[in-house]
């Protein structure tokens, strides 16, 4: 039976946080108190990372099936994201007001709300559609190439979008472009090739001997890259994150990575995805500071919880019985457990 680390759940915890401290400020203030107080990007980013990592390390830790992991992801992804679309279709009919246009939808169902740049209630899918987007490609470039060939395809392909990005910096740093995947889908790839490199044994005993060092300038970069950057996070700040998880997860008894394993931050690490999806629709409800309030921090957690433990939690589950075999594919990986995952995704 496979349990989770509640280390892995402590940096969705924090991703989370980024998140809904951003939101927050937009529900109760409607503005940002300071430029450095937009960390929704950089949460997001964080989810990136963190999702590369664990799908890789799931895929490599035996023989890949492709109809198991899809069928996982529709039964753990789709069936909350479409409960959310749901509602909006509902108020649309209850209130006379468009809170879901069809257009909107449409780019939803088909994974390209990043590139439709029409605002709506359902415009944080954006970040949805990027990790569909790299579920539909890269477990297929893994089976394909291997594990050896896809941490050079990997390299590439990071090194190809940040130089993409440099370049363009002007036009994709603006609120709309800096949402497209060819300027995001590094942070993803970065924990991808985190993943290829810790099987090597030889990696993991340099990384044990050296991660306490550069844990240190990698907290510090990331706080330098969080207040410097706000709409569209450069390359050095994923690689600051993959150095940061790499660093807890080889020293996870460590004191700096046990506040990471705090049980209330690992519980909301575990319902982030239910509460990414619903609190955008609390932001903007009320007209008076208290209703702001009561809707974020009341009704909110109250929809997003319910999501979790009603449609989210029993689906996932379902989704695993129905492509459970018996007596299941053996670990290969050293670091991670099969039953850790992470999307917002």
């Amino acid at each position: 039976m496979s349990t989770r680390i509640p280390t892995l759940d402590g940096w969705r915890g924090l991703a989370i946080l980024l998140v809904l401290f951003d939101h927050a400020q937009a529900a109760l203030v409607g503005r940002y108190v300071r430029p450095w107080t937009q960390t929704g990007q950089h949460g997001v980013t964080l989810f990136f990372v963190l999702s590369g990592f664990l799908i890789t390390s799931k895929l490599i830790a035996g023989p890949i099936d492709l109809k198991k992991f899809y069928l996982r992801r529709v039964f753990r992804l789709m069936p909350t994201a479409w409960a959310y679309l749901s509602v909006l279709l509902l108020l649309n009919q209850l209130t006379g007001i468009e809170w879901l246009s069809l257009s909107e939808l449409r780019s939803c169902l088909l994974f390209y709300r990043n590139f439709h740049a029409a605002p709506g209630m359902a415009g944080h899918f954006w970040s949805l559609s990027i990790e569909e987007q790299f579920y539909l490609t890269w477990p297929c470039l893994l089976l394909l190439a291997g594990a050896r060939r896809s941490r050079w395809l990997a390299a590439g392909s990071i090194l190809a979008i940040a130089a993409y990005r440099f370049v363009f910096w002007a036009h994709y740093s603006r609120p709309g472009p800096n949402l497209e995947s060819q300027v995001r889908m590094d942070a993803l790839l970065v924990g991808c090739l985190l993943a290829l490199l810790l099987v090597s044994p030889r990696v993991r005993l340099l990384g044990a001997q050296w991660s306490k060092l550069w844990a240190v300038s990698a907290i510090a970069g990331l706080l330098y890259y969080m207040a410097r950057f706000h709409t569209l996070a450069p390359l050095c700040e994923s690689v600051a994150i993959a150095g940061l998880l790499s660093a807890s997860l080889l020293h996870s008894g460590s004191v700096a990575a046990k506040p990471l394993s705090f049980a209330p931050l690992a519980w909301l690490g575990t319902v982030s995805y239910s509460v990414y999806l619903w609190q955008s629709l609390f932001v903007p409800i009320g007209r008076t500071p208290l209703m702001h309030v009561a809707s974020f921090f009341v009704a909110m957690p109250i929809f997003a919880l319910g999501s979790y433990y009603c449609i989210e939690r029993p689906c996932t589950r379902l989704g695993h019985k129905l492509t459970s075999e018996a007596g299941g594919a053996r670990n290969l990986h050293p670091t991670i457990d099969r039953g850790a995952e992470v999307e917002i995704a």
